[in-house]
């Protein structure tokens, strides 16, 4: 499986980490982020680099063997309403892209075993690129 680099700013990850520890089971898939925000680079909100996906962005995504981008916007679990183009950042998808940058991929284990690979085409709008820091 790749590894892509990741960067995750240090209030993703502190809302990140707080929301794992007062879960009382942990999936495959949120030990997996586990493991994604333990080996990430943590900088400053400011820091970011625009290109970056990170909580609250809009981004456009193509997931193997689709070639067809599809526009989410990853979300915490709080603020995902099944609406259309959300993505809860504990769902594999949503876990397997935050942190990555534009034009990365990565191969993401999904909870029926088989790999799902997905590749950064745009990050459309991100909090941080915009001074917002919630």
């Amino acid at each position: 499986m790749s590894h892509p680099n990741i960067i995750i700013s240090e209030q993703d990850l502190n809302r990140l980490e707080t929301m794992l520890e007062h879960q009382p089971q942990l999936t495959s898939t949120m030990e997996h982020l586990e493991n994604e925000l333990a080996r990430a680079e943590v900088v400053q909100p400011k820091d970011i680099p625009a290109n970056v996906v990170t909580m609250n962005a809009k981004v456009l995504i193509t997931v193997a063997p689709s070639t067809e981008p599809t526009e989410i916007v990853l979300v915490y679990p709080h603020d995902f309403k099944g609406e259309k183009g959300q993505v809860n950042v504990i769902a594999p998808i949503g876990a397997a892209i935050l942190g990555l940058a534009e034009g990365q991929e990565i191969e993401w284990p999904q909870p029926d075993g088989q790999i799902m690979k997905v590749k950064i085409d745009k990050v459309l709008y991100q909090p941080e690129r915009e001074g917002i820091y919630l």
